[in-house]
């Protein structure tokens, strides 16, 4: 078996001086890009994707999401997605770096507040009709925007435009959410941000709490509170997530995905994975395929 990895693609990623968003119509991007989108990948970037019909369904790290009409998908960087292949797509695709929004310490921690990105259970957002108009026309603003490539203000004008549109979205669902609504979650957006960054290197949990100034205790509280499970388990199922990606999209060896991994022995790699999982590496690769 040869050795491979999940295809990432990048948006404008040695052109910096280039204007860090773009959005396409879904419908002309996919009939181009099909032979790509139809095969799982990730992106080095985020991408939002707006649908505007019923059919079919997109898949999000194994999981399968059905396409309804203003359903909106944001896939954050490292997720693996991919289209099914058809032709009868229609809506909106927008494509974005982090540096587009980041553009001042004010805007520093924006996907760390925000959990638009951040959300594996419901990646999506089901665009209510009281709120469709508004959120068409700040999309009817951003391309109006992008046609002004040139003129002076554009990347500010569209960065926010684009921020504009994602706060609605955000309070929105917030408002849906008021009823679960949790204490100060700014810690645990943080751990979250950390473990997405360096959950291969097998830090124990008190490399984490560290990193992030407060108690191994405090941590384990505050990721408890949030999502009901341990630090230790919140890692565990983040190594799990990607020895998944690799083992199904990907041709990698074994061994070499247990190195990938932060595991200096493919046995531990392949005991830790049995489990979590109730099978082996190989025999989860094999059922999948």
């Amino acid at each position: 078996m040869n050795k491979g990895k999940i295809e990432t693609y990048h948006f404008l990623k040695n052109e910096p001086k280039k204007r860090q968003f773009d959005i396409y119509d879904l419908a002309t991007y996919h009939k181009l890009n099909s032979e790509h989108s139809a095969k799982p990948h990730s992106h080095s970037f985020y991408q939002i994707i707006w649908f505007k019909n019923n059919n079919g369904n997109h898949i999000i790290d194994f999981e399968s999401y059905d396409i309804k009409e203003d359903r909106i998908f944001f896939i954050a960087k490292n997720q693996v997605h991919y289209f099914e292949k058809r032709s009868d797509y229609r809506g909106y695709l927008i494509h974005f770096n982090e540096s587009f929004l980041l553009s001042n310490e004010t805007d520093i921690n924006f996907f760390l507040t925000y959990s638009i990105f951040n959300n594996k259970q419901e990646p999506y957002f089901q665009t209510p009709k009281i709120l469709e108009h508004k959120l068409i026309n700040y999309l009817s603003q951003i391309e109006d925007e992008v046609a002004n490539a040139n003129e002076f203000g554009n990347s500010g004008i569209l960065s926010n435009l684009l921020k504009s549109m994602l706060l609605v979205i955000e309070r929105e669902k917030r408002k849906n959410a008021e009823a679960k609504k949790k204490p100060d979650n700014s810690n645990y957006l943080k751990f979250r941000d950390l473990l997405e960054n360096n959950f291969h290197k097998k830090w124990p949990v008190s490399d984490f709490a560290k990193a992030l100034s407060i108690s191994t205790k405090t941590l384990n509280s505050t990721v408890k509170s949030e999502i009901g499970i341990t630090v230790s388990q919140s890692i565990s199922d983040r190594i799990i997530l990607e020895a998944k990606r690799k083992l199904i999209h990907s041709n990698s060896y074994i061994n070499q995905i247990a190195f990938d991994l932060g595991f200096n022995d493919p046995y531990y790699f392949t005991k830790f994975f049995k489990k979590h999982v109730n099978c082996s590496p190989a025999e989860f690769r094999k059922s999948i395929s």
